[in-house]
């Protein structure tokens, strides 16, 4: 019930967000820019898109200790990113998802193997968000005279993400099993049981980066060329919706767009967050009216496509290709907090 308490709120206020800024800008404007898009070129933000698919599943599959089928990882990643953006539990769901759906072709290792990988990688690709953003933002308070609104908030992404990343250093530095030991404060001995369960994982997941068979430099450039597509799908829609080549208001649009991925991710593709702050920093930067709604209702339409893709894959995989003889078990609330079981 507290679930769809939550998912009820969330999607309301999105969608709150978003009719207002619809109405803001103008049904025509937008419907104009969509049409500009047209056929053509939504194949070309598919394209990208799935890319950037095959890049997280690569890197994926680069830390983990046994031969990795593509198909499979890539698979596992549309699944995974479909339950996360359609749930306000996001997170809490993908990954799980991605691991259980991947683990179930992986008996070797399991879910729990998988998702000790997965997390190793999510490491090395927050990261990397966490620079993109700070370039965007900083080429948003360089190259364009901003108003005070957008000015604030540029300099508080600059301070949020830079914590960020010491925070990602200290831990990449110290390996702490810092959920296993907040949990471990509850005074519940069932509790206590589940933090050493945590604890376990999160040691796991560091070592995913110390096999043998670890790849460290395919996971960096991959999650490089994550940020290079991602960079080329924003310029290729504002391109179709513009008709000018707009490389320095692609790269800040496109790193609006993962900000507010990082921060509002509770709301289901993140709709009306995105349209709002889309046209805020477009309107900064001197583009016409309904471009930045525009654009990030191409980047919404482009999610739910992909969601119903992994939607089809989730339903053809079917609850027994999580918890058959292949692969561990899911769970549900007698595992740990990733609702998982250990191999």
């Amino acid at each position: 019930m507290r679930r769809r308490v939550v998912a009820t709120i969330a999607i309301a206020l999105g969608l709150t967000l978003l009719t207002w800024q619809v109405r803001v800008t103008g049904l025509t404007n937008i419907a104009q820019g969509l049409a500009a898009v047209g056929w053509w070129g939504a194949t070309g933000i598919l394209v990208l898109s799935l890319l950037r698919f095959a890049v997280r599943a690569t890197g994926w599959s680069a830390l983990i200790p046994v031969d990795t089928p593509p198909g499979s990882s890539l698979a596992a990643m549309i699944a995974g990113e479909a339950a996360g953006s359609l749930t306000p539990l996001s997170f809490l769901i993908s990954e799980p998802t991605k691991a259980a759906y991947l683990g179930a072709s992986l008996p070797s290792i399991g879910t729990a193997g998988a998702l000790a990988a997965l997390a190793a990688e999510t490491f090395f690709f927050g990261v990397s968000v966490g620079i993109y953003v700070i370039l965007g933002a900083a080429a948003l308070l360089y190259a364009y005279p901003v108003n005070d609104t957008v000015r604030i908030a540029g300099i508080a992404t600059l301070g949020f993400m830079a914590v960020s990343l010491a925070v990602a250093t200290w831990m990449a530095w110290r390996k702490p099993t810092l959920a296993g030991s907040l949990i471990a404060r509850v005074p519940i001995r069932r509790v206590s049981r589940l933090a050493d369960r945590v604890r376990a994982f999160e040691r796991t997941a560091y070592g995913s980066t110390g096999h043998a068979s670890a790849r460290i430099g395919v996971v960096v450039a991959c999650a490089a060329m994550f940020h290079l597509f991602s960079f080329l799908e924003l310029w290729l829609t504002l391109w179709l919706i513009t008709g000018e080549s707009l490389v320095a208001a692609a790269f800040i649009l496109d790193t609006v767009g993962r900000l507010t991925n990082v921060l509002f991710k509770m709301i289901p593709l993140q709709l009306g967050v995105l349209q709002v702050g889309s046209e805020l920093v477009a309107h900064a930067m001197g583009l016409a009216p309904g471009v930045g709604v525009t654009v990030s209702l191409v980047r919404t339409m482009r999610v739910m496509a992909w969601s119903v893709v992994g939607i089809w894959l989730l339903a053809r995989r079917g609850l027994a290709g999580f918890s058959g003889s292949n692969g561990p078990k899911v769970q549900g609330s007698k595992g740990p907090s990733t609702g998982i079981s250990e191999p």
